[in-house]
């Protein structure tokens, strides 16, 4: 009697013989890598509020020197403000 040799057959759910456990362990790892490399390339939300503020604060600080430039321009063509230098005293 010859028998054909029973070749070792593998479960239908493995790939080239590797447990779908090992895929899983494969598969996170691989997740967590796109996720720390996503963490270190993408700009954080938080230098995006910082520069936001940072305009805002420069934006106001020109209005107010605006402001103080219009006001002091008023009073200098209303007669208010007069400019004069005085003579220095000497002790």
């Amino acid at each position: 009697m010859s028998h054909k040799p029973v070749e070792d057959e593998l479960p239908e759910r493995s790939i080239y013989g590797t447990h779908a456990g090992d895929l899983g362990v494969i598969g996170v790892a691989i997740l967590l890598t796109l996720v720390m490399v996503g963490i270190l390339l993408l700009p954080s939300p938080f230098a995006k509020l910082e520069k936001a503020q940072a305009d805002q604060a420069r934006v106001a600080r020109q209005q107010a020197r605006v402001a103080r430039q219009k006001e002091i321009d008023k009073a200098v063509a209303s007669g208010e403000v007069s400019v004069s230098i005085s003579p220095v005293r000497h002790h």
